[in-house]
Formats: C-alpha cells, sequence, structure tokens
C-alpha cells in the first residue's frame, strides 16, 4: 500500500481531521503532502490538512468527492463523530448501502494518492500580503510580502494578471532578492523567478517588496493565491478628481467573477481622502480578494 494511502486510512478513523489533538495522527507521507512543520499547532496543522485534501477532493468525480469529503469530515454537514455515522450520510446523499460507500471511500483515496504524487508540491506560502494601490497620478503598485518557507528553497515565483506585455510590465524588486526571469505563462498573466539572498530552511521567513507599474491598469486589484495566504490587506489611493462612481469587495469569488457585473460584489465607501483598505485573513487558495471599481 502507497505509505500516503496508509496514512489518509488511518486518519479516517474517530473524528478524522476534528481529531485532537490532531497532529500525532498525521501520518510522515501525508505530512510531506501538507507542508506541516514541526512547529504546525493543531489548528495550523488542521487548516494545511483540511486545505490540501478539500483541493484534492475538487478534483474527483462527483461521487467519490461525497464519500472522500465525508470520510474526513472536511465540510460541516459531514462533521459526525464516528466514520460510521459519516458513511451513513454519503449512504443516504448517494442512495446506496455501506458496503458501497466503503469501497467508493476506498477508490478515493487511491485515487487522491495519484492526484497527490503529480501535484506540484507548495515550497513556500504567504503569511501576510500588504498591499498599495495609488491612482493618483500614473498607476503604481506596491507589494510588501512576508512568505514562509514550506520546504528547503533557493528561489520563488511571483506572477500578476496583466494587459501589458512580457516587457511592457514594469517590475522592481525594492529588496528581498533578484529577479532572473520574467515569462508570460498565459494570454493575461506575467511571472517572474526571484532568486533569494540565501536559501531558506523550512519553517524561515522572509520579505520581499516589488514596484509594479501597470500600463494599462486593470479597474480592480485582487489576490488570487494558488497557495496559502493567511492575511491580505489592500489600500487604494484614488485621485481625489477622479474618484469612481462605485468601489465593489470581492470577497472570495471564483477569478471568472471578479469583472462579472452579475456577480453579488458588496459596495463599499470611500474616506474623506479618496482612499479605501480591506483586510482579508485565511484566504481559500484559487479564489479572488481584493476591490473593483
Amino acid at each position: 500500500m502507497h505509505p500516503l494511502a496508509a496514512d489518509l486510512k488511518a486518519l479516517r478513523r474517530g473524528r478524522a481531521v476534528h481529531t485532537t489533538p490532531l497532529p500525532p495522527r498525521i501520518g510522515p507521507a501525508l505530512r510531506t503532502l501538507c507542508a506541516i512543520t514541526p512547529t504546525d499547532d493543531d489548528v495550523a496543522a488542521r487548516t494545511k490538512v483540511v486545505d490540501t485534501l478539500t483541493e484534492l477532493a475538487e478534483k474527483l468525480p462527483e461521487d467519490l468527492r461525497l464519500c472522500f469529503t465525508a470520510a474526513f469530515a472536511l465540510t460541516e454537514e459531514t462533521r459526525h463523530p464516528f466514520y460510521v455515522d459519516r458513511l451513513a450520510w454519503a449512504g443516504a446523499q448517494l442512495s446506496r448501502e455501506s458496503r458501497t460507500i466503503r469501497r467508493r471511500v476506498d477508490e478515493s483515496i487511491l485515487t487522491v494518492t495519484q492526484l497527490a504524487h503529480s501535484r506540484p508540491r507548495a515550497t513556500w506560502h504567504t503569511e501576510e500580503l500588504r498591499t498599495v494601490v495609488t491612482l493618483t497620478a500614473e498607476p503604481e503598485v506596491f507589494e510588501f510580502r512576508r512568505l514562509v518557507a514550506d520546504t528547503e528553497i533557493t528561489d520563488v515565483d511571483l506572477g500578476w494578471s496583466t494587459k501589458a506585455g512580457v516587457e511592457d510590465l514594469a517590475i522592481d524588486l525594492i529588496h528581498g532578492g533578484v529577479l532572473t526571469e520574467r515569462v508570460r505563462k498565459a494570454r493575461n498573466r506575467v511571472a517572474t523567478t526571484v532568486r533569494l539572498p540565501v536559501p531558506l530552511r523550512t519553517g524561515q521567513v522572509h520579505d520581499l517588496a516589488v514596484r509594479l507599474r501597470p500600463q494599462p491598469m486593470h479597474r480592480h486589484y485582487v489576490c488570487t493565491p494558488h497557495t496559502r495566504c493567511q492575511f491580505f490587506t489592500l489600500r487604494v489611493a484614488f485621485s481625489l478628481a477622479d474618484l469612481p462612481e462605485r468601489v465593489l469587495l470581492v470577497d472570495g469569488v471564483p477569478p471568472s467573477e471578479v469583472e462579472d457585473d452579475l456577480a453579488d460584489h458588496h459596495r463599499l465607501a470611500l474616506d474623506g481622502t479618496g482612499q479605501i483598505t480591506v483586510t482579508f485573513t485565511d484566504l481559500t487558495p484559487h479564489l479572488s480578494y481584493g476591490l473593483r471599481w
């Protein structure tokens, strides 16, 4: 049996991801997959396990996803104290007997193990991102990022959605390393590689500061993390001579909905200086957070 599958089958018993304390129940293969460090407490370890397993579950067929989610109590509605109760819940949802549900849980664990094997390993995550967007003259974006190494790393990759060409997006690294590469990852996405001053060991913290001068500037700024992001604060300063008609909150939506006029975005007010600040915590990977104007 694959070590990760063995770890998952051991974890699904009892309260699964809601076992307290959780770290002693996490096997070495699952610990590596979720980038759990020796300094992670119960809350941090649980967050990493739930986020990782939920991300992998999203790639399963619907019936396997439901069985896997129930087995590990990944959602509020599946948070039953005993494994047999979670199987019964899944059986009721799919109108299948317990024996069938058990087979599908085993199948889902096998599939997740295969998916995890081909999944790029997260080498770092963001502890804090502070961004200032100034629109009082030529648009400028200042990003101050504190990252944490999840394994030993010598460089990090950063990326931005932009309408500008690869060479037209002005990117200046204020401090924290050296820009070594700039490539277009997609039609509207530019990525760079930052070589760090010294290699980081697992758990070490490092600060980066970047200045961007996008031309043209999107009428929004969002953070769409691909790994865990614990804290994000965004301040946008508008010109008092050119205030927007509205400013909308983008709070954890699919990227396709950021500019969707039919999506439900809460309207916010500027302060007396034409500025606005919003803060987000524990961002969900692959969802967007920020402001639209």
